[in-house]
């Protein structure tokens, strides 16, 4: 399963990547609220299928996309070795309420048990390191 299918107001997403996220990401930050809210952004090095004028040109004015989420977290997260952590393939498993969102490399591990997520907005930036 594709995220993009369990985010709400997902219109632009799926404008930006019509065939879902199918390159690895990178969760580059999570926060954590009370009552449950939390913050998720997920950084991606895949071309959208459309150009977004005040972003510029992909190669040239960016090469990654912040997908910046809200949600809520139900019971569990776990993060281990998280200082670790880097561009892999998100694993989901959707539950009769809940989904469960993770993502794992040689020496780490996340994972995050959601309700909902909210797209919030997108920013983008040059990853000098290729």
């Amino acid at each position: 399963m594709d995220i993009l299918e369990l985010i709400n107001t997902n219109v632009f997403l799926k404008r930006l990547f019509p065939n879902g996220l199918t390159e690895a990401v990178y969760i580059g930050q999570i926060g954590f609220d009370v009552e449950g809210r939390m913050s998720v952004n997920i950084h991606t090095k895949q071309k959208p299928a459309i150009e977004v004028a005040k972003w510029g040109n992909w190669g040239v004015d960016y090469n990654v996309i912040v997908i910046k989420l809200n949600g809520l977290c139900r019971d569990s997260a776990s993060l281990i070795n998280w200082k670790n952590a880097g561009y892999g393939k998100l694993t989901i498993v959707k539950n009769i309420e809940t989904f469960i969102i993770s993502q794992q490399g040689t020496n780490w591990s996340i994972e995050l048990e959601c309700d909902a997520l909210i797209f919030n907005e997108c920013s983008i930036y040059i990853d000098g390191a290729e």
